[in-house]
């Protein structure tokens, strides 16, 4: 019996398929399909974690936004030093304020 699953998988997963005796069918992604698909993992990672509240999803979730930087190029660190920049900025979300409407000009 065969089951679709067409999404992003970790490196390690082929390998352990055939070692349950199964046969996974995968292919290597492109540059625009890998990026693609990295942002449908990470969406899915955060709905897994949403619905379990389970550390091990959210563990997930910081490893997708990691293959992202990575991807991306982007230093980690200057994406840190952004974060530190918003957050004396803007704040963070420890009040637990939420924005319901404003009212008068923009």
């Amino acid at each position: 019996m065969k089951k679709t699953y067409n999404k992003l998988i970790r490196d390690k997963i082929p390998q352990l398929i055939e070692e349950s005796g199964r046969k996974p069918t995968t292919r290597k992604l492109n540059d625009e399909e890998y990026f693609e698909a990295l942002i449908d993992k990470v969406i899915e990672e955060i709905e897994e974690y949403r619905e379990s509240g389970n550390e091990e999803e959210l563990a997930d979730v910081f490893e997708v936004m990691d293959a992202i930087v990575k991807f991306k190029d982007y230093e980690p660190m200057h994406i840190d030093y952004l974060k530190i920049k918003k957050k004396e900025a803007r704040g963070v979300f420890d009040e637990r304020i939420f924005l319901e409407e404003v009212e008068g000009d923009e």
